[in-house]
Parts: C-alpha cells; structure tokens; sequence
C-alpha cells in the first residue's frame, strides 16, 4: 500500500515538473513573440526579421567605427597643429629676447650719440673762425663735410637721407662752416637718428612681445583642445568591440616628439 502511494507520488512529481517545464518554455515563446515586430511570425520572417537586425547591428558598428576613426584623425591633426604652435611660440620667445637686446643696443648707442654732442657743443662753443674764409677753404671745408658725413654713416650714426642731404648741401647743411661747427652739426644729426632708431626698436619689441602673447595664449587653447579631441577619440574607440576598434598610427607620436 505505501509502495503503490509512493510510486504514484513519484509520477505526480515528474508530471508537475514536465508542466512546470511547459510553462517555462511557453512563457518563453510569448516573450520572444514579444520581442518580434509586429507581423513578424512565421519561421521565414523571423529569420528575415534576425538577418536584418544582425545587418543594421553591423552598420551601426561600422558607423561607429567610422566616427571613431574621425576622432582619432581629428586628435591627431590637432596634435600636429599643436606641436607647431609651440615651435612658433618659441621662436617668438626667442624673437623677444633678440629684440630686446637690439633695443638696448640702440639705447646705448643714442647715449653715446648724446655723449658726442655734449662735447661737439662745448667745443663749438669756443670755436673762433679766423676771418672769412677763401674759395679754396671753402672747397676744403666740404670735403671734410664729405668725409665725416661718409665716415659717421658708415658707423651708423646717420641715416641714408642724412647722408644724401649732407652731399647735396641741403636741409641746413652748409659746407662753408668752420669744421668745428661742421662736427657739431654732425653730432646734432647723429643724436637725431640714434633716438629715431631707438625708438623703432622699442616699437619693435612691443610687437614681438604682442605677437609671443598671440602666440602663447593660442597654444594654450590648442593644448586643451588636444586634451578634448584625445579624450572623445579615445572614448568612441573604446565603445567599440575590440576587433572593430581602428588602429591608432603614428602620426601624434611623430607631432610630439
């Protein structure tokens, strides 16, 4: 009597885990059912339906991947752009420094200059032509202006129209002057173009220092925007499955070398 009970317990359960089993695979039916568009029912349009799903899986991926090989072409170009940024930046550094020193240069020669004419004046000062000179003193008194024009232009301390003005007897050079008188004239002229030139220097190197400005704050934006492109291609090339991931090259390694 217990045995007949306890065979047919043992029937009971195999049947209720066979409905139980049933269930389960109805219910996965239904979900999968679910989970079809709708009108999707038959075997060949499931098959239709999953052929379909797997192609646009495979554009998208390829998309993807297009987007991601973009970015790291971006990152790389901008990494390029970058690298000579701060070849520019640096040699505007360096074009401040040289034209700093050039000023300076300037100052010192118009100082010099100064010097000079401090001492023509005072000589000039005591200078006292004997009489009215001749034609040949007169003759002889240019070409000492000659000369000393050709001498202080070479030395740089006058410009190239200075220098045709003194040949030419023009704008207040008189070549009939005492040599004393003469020399004064000259050192007058010669302060005159040092400042001239001191001060185109200076402009000069505001510039150089206005364009290293320009030049530093662009690398700094370029450098950030570096950081920004490596981090968005670095993020798309990562959301992609490892096989459809795009190579980086070589190209930022060669800009930042």
């Amino acid at each position: 009597m217990d045995f007949a009970f306890a065979l047919l317990a043992g029937h009971g359960g195999r049947a209720a885990a066979a409905i139980w089993a049933t269930l389960i695979l109805l219910a996965l039916f239904a979900l999968a059912g679910l989970a079809l568009p709708s009108g999707v029912l038959r075997p060949r349009q499931i098959s239709a339906w999953l052929a379909d799903s797997a192609a646009q899986k495979r554009a998208e991926t390829r998309r993807r991947a297009a987007a991601a090989t973009e970015s790291i072409r971006y990152a790389e170009e901008i990494a390029v752009v970058a690298h000579g940024a701060a070849n520019t930046a640096e040699r505007r550094r360096e074009e401040c420094q040289e034209a700093q020193a050039r000023t300076q240069q300037a100052w010192q020669a118009y100082q010099d200059a100064d010097a000079a004419l401090t001492r023509a004046r005072g000589a000039a000062a005591y200078a006292t032509p004997a009489g009215e000179a001749d034609s040949d003193e007169h003759a002889a008194r240019a070409r000492a202006l000659r000369r000393s024009a050709q001498v202080a232009h070479r030395r740089g301390d006058l410009s190239d129209s200075q220098l045709l003005d003194a040949l030419t007897h023009r704008n207040g050079w008189d070549p009939t002057l005492h040599p004393v008188l003469q020399e004064f004239a000259l050192a007058r002229a010669a302060v005159a173009h040092r400042f001239a030139a001191y001060q185109d220097r200076l402009n000069a190197e505001d510039a150089a220092w206005q364009a290293a400005g320009v030049a530093t704050a662009a690398i700094r934006s370029l450098r950030t925007e570096v950081i920004a492109a490596e981090a968005r291609a670095e993020a798309a090339r990562s959301a992609l499955p490892h096989k459809a991931r795009p190579a980086r090259s070589g190209r930022r390694a060669q800009a930042t070398a």
